[in-house]
């Protein structure tokens, strides 16, 4: 038997690859979904401050199931291509593409924010709902965005940050494979990136409630759900529970950033 950080690890990495465990977390988080809150959290923390029309471009870094896209896609008008690195996620969502009311407006590819389709000042808004916590190089990302963006567009992002260190937390980082930098290192790689008006809102106590809400909704799930072995259902639980842990003693946080590219 593992450790529990290694364990883990082992499990978010798995969880990704195969639909089963993809399409159960989306049973807690709603249709398309795979972040804090579902499409409520979307919408609160992300999505009101977006100010998205349907004459724009718009571009999902992590799109994973497409729930966002669709959303904006259908709610705005605008047209939303979906980029996301887990090859089954990306299927997911295309498969949910076809037929679907905004067919025409959204598209996903596999792959990073680099991929040449992308390239060229072409996006009105650029935005990513936590799903940036394996990005080693946020400097080079963040410069990319700011390369896609036309004069004048925006970047919105919603990640989670570090708070106060410690060595239990510090080997959670480290087992886990993530990069979090405190809110204001994140918003000054933003500023270095060439953005202006840039913003870094603290929303950690916002986040675990939603994480708590999630949770709750997860547990009664299982207890009505004979499909749901106790092995998976351990997993999540202690995959939400340290999260909320950790935001509770401050160690992990949860950053809305939000910046400009300057009007030519």
């Amino acid at each position: 038997m593992g450790s529990p950080d290694v364990e883990l690890r082992a499990y978010e990495q798995a969880r990704y690859a195969v639909p089963h465990n993809i399409l159960r977390s989306e049973e807690i988080y709603g249709e398309g979904f795979q972040s804090p809150g579902g499409l409520a959290g979307f919408e609160k923390i992300l999505l009101s401050g977006m100010s998205v029309s349907a004459d724009m471009r718009v571009l999902d870094i992590g799109a994973g199931l497409g729930g966002a896209a669709f959303h904006v896609a259908g709610t705005t008008g605008a047209e939303v291509v979906g980029v996301d690195l887990a090859e089954v996620m990306v299927e997911l969502a295309n498969e949910r593409r076809k037929g679907g009311e905004s067919n025409g407006r959204v598209r996903f590819i596999l792959g990073s924010a680099f991929v040449d389709e992308l390239a060229g000042h072409s996006f009105d808004v650029i935005y990513s709902r936590d799903s940036l916590l394996y990005e080693h190089d946020k400097a080079g990302l963040f410069r990319r965005c700011r390369e896609l963006l036309k004069p004048g567009g925006r970047l919105h992002i919603s990640d989670f940050c570090a708070g106060g260190r410690t060595p239990e937390f510090e080997e959670y980082i480290d087992v886990s494979g993530y990069s979090l930098p405190t809110i204001e290192e994140y918003r000054q790689l933003l500023v270095d990136a060439g953005f202006t008006d840039v913003s870094g809102v603290d929303l950690s106590e916002l986040t675990g409630e939603f994480l708590r809400a999630d949770l709750e909704r997860y547990r009664g799930k299982v207890a009505g759900d004979g499909s749901i072995s106790a092995e998976d259902a351990a997993h999540v639980v202690e995959r939400w529970q340290r999260k909320i842990d950790f935001i509770a003693a401050g160690s992990l946080t949860q950053g809305l950033f939000a910046a400009t590219v300057p009007a030519e």
